[in-house]
């Protein structure tokens, strides 16, 4: 019985020093750019396979929970479309003005009007399950909205992070 009792206070105090954080953030197509992108297509009519990688240097970020600002973020990924419809999913790197980062998983789903020349939309999650220095034990996931063209070489969204620092 002992045992039992040092162990939920043990798990408890770790609840104590849990620090919990909802973090939103916007980046313009001006701030992002895709520095790497390859697309191969298939035997299916407007279907390809691509693999990309983005850059975000937000111009006026705004401060999170721990008053870090974001310097650069990168997102590695590779997207399975049918006229830009489909799925896309890879892994992201979020680097602070301290040096710290964060890193994590993306998954979501692309929707694009009939007209392929105009933007489409992607909703997605994504899991944290890293990050360095301040971020060394964070855990926590989220939830994307992205607005993309790879023609025109554009991509804007918002994100909102859920976190927990222990």
């Amino acid at each position: 019985m002992k045992i039992l009792i040092n162990i939920l206070i043990l798990l408890f105090s770790f609840n104590l020093f849990a620090k919990e954080c909802t973090f939103s953030r916007a980046n313009s197509a001006g701030e992002s750019k895709y520095t790497e992108q390859h697309s191969i297509k298939t035997n299916i009519p407007g279907h390809s396979l691509r693999v990309f990688s983005v850059e975000v240097a937000p111009k006026n970020p705004k401060k999170n929970c721990e008053g870090l600002t974001i310097t650069k973020s990168v997102f590695w990924g590779m997207s399975n479309y049918q006229y830009k419809n489909g799925n896309v999913s890879g892994n992201w790197e979020t680097t602070y003005n301290d040096g710290s980062t964060m890193f994590g998983t993306f998954t979501a789903n692309s929707q694009s009007p009939k007209d392929v020349n105009k933007n489409s939309m992607s909703i997605g999650s994504n899991q944290i399950i890293g990050g360095t220095k301040i971020y060394k034990n964070v855990s926590g996931y989220g939830i994307t909205k992205t607005e993309f063209n790879p023609e025109k070489k554009y991509i804007s969204g918002e994100s909102t992070i859920y976190y927990t620092l222990n």
